[in-house]
């Protein structure tokens, strides 16, 4: 297996960057429990599964958001071999009934993203798809036994201009990959950047062989049986510098997106994030994901990313943002309005 890019001196720097970590903003918890403003009408429910996992379901139809469960500590990250603790993953995932998900999206091949995928898909959500990008798919080789069962994003993502091309799962779920990039982690340093070009045989051992490859963003529509937008997300697992990330002008003027799924972590190394992707989207809700330390076991009170001022993103969204929007724990449920 090839693989390109900077793991091992991004390895070496996530080992030197614990001290400054030590010395995090902290926040205060999110909200959880269910938070259910449908008010009788049509349900769009979404429960954050932490890290980058959403589940979304509408109508009966449902959606996976790549979840990550195994949390490998920050030092097996930096410097041992990691896999999956499928003990974890099927405690946390058999509280949830998936087995009528459609597709499983996945925004980048890091392995808080990817690496508890083939678990989730051969166990919970036998019947998903996975739509990913080139890179992806490689690390997932032949050795997942998903082969069949993965579409690839590259050389289909849309950008602010132009459309990209809508993947169809089932009549009332398409997706569409959104052109993007992975910010920096910290000093403009990316961590596990680059591209494996060939299908791996053996899974990946360390954090530094699961790459990032083409990132990409996704915009997701629940049609309904005319086939017209129902429900409109946009959903990313990255920060990324505008305009990379946006959604088409043309279909947010058709539609704007209803509820757009927002990561803060990082994302003061990139300029107007949130700002800009607030007048891209024009969303009516904002859900932020992917805001907790995964460096802990799931059992562990939450506490916020390392190495970023969330609560200073926060100060900024409610400054360009007049609408409702919430910072979830871990199985918070929301519920919101759909269907016109």
């Amino acid at each position: 297996m090839l693989t390109r890019g900077h793991g091992v001196r991004g390895a070496l720097a996530l080992m030197g960057v614990t001290a400054a970590m030590a010395c995090a903003p902290q926040l205060t918890p999110g909200v959880d429990g269910t938070i259910d403003v449908s008010d009788g009408r049509p349900v769009m429910e979404l429960t954050y599964l932490g890290s980058g996992g959403w589940i979304m379901s509408l109508g009966g139809e449902q959606l996976l958001a790549a979840p990550l469960f195994t949390n490998p500590s920050f030092f097996r990250t930096g410097v041992l071999e990691i896999e999956p603790d499928t003990v974890a993953i099927d405690r946390y995932m058999d509280e949830y009934d998936v087995s009528q998900a459609r597709v499983i999206l996945i925004g980048h091949g890091h392995y808080d993203h990817a690496m508890d995928v083939p678990r989730v898909a051969r166990r919970h959500a036998t019947g998903a798809r996975i739509l990913a990008n080139r890179t992806t798919a490689n690390l997932f080789g032949t050795w997942s036994g998903l082969a069949d069962r993965i579409e690839v994003t590259n050389g289909h993502e849309g950008t602010e201009e132009r459309s990209g091309r809508w993947f169809s799962f089932g009549p009332h779920i398409r997706v569409m990959p959104l052109q993007s990039r992975h910010a920096p982690h910290f000093d403009g340093l990316t961590l596990f950047e680059g591209t494996a070009d060939v299908l791996r045989e053996d899974p990946p051992g360390r954090a530094v062989d699961w790459v990032d490859g083409k990132t990409v963003a996704f915009l997701i529509d629940f049609l309904d049986r005319e086939g017209e937008v129902r429900y409109r997300i946009y959903y990313q697992d990255a920060v990324v510098a505008a305009p990379w990330g946006f959604a088409p002008d043309p279909l947010i003027e058709e539609h704007p997106v209803d509820l757009a799924i927002l990561v803060p972590a990082t994302f003061d190394q990139v300029d107007w994030h949130p700002e800009a992707f607030i007048e891209n989207l024009r969303p009516e809700r904002v859900l932020l994901g992917h805001w907790e330390d995964f460096f802990v076991p799931m059992d562990t009170p939450t506490r916020s990313v390392r190495l970023s001022d969330i609560g200073h993103f926060e100060s900024r969204l409610e400054r360009v943002f007049d609408g409702e929007w919430w910072r979830p724990e871990i199985g918070t449920v929301f519920r919101f309005p759909a269907g016109g």
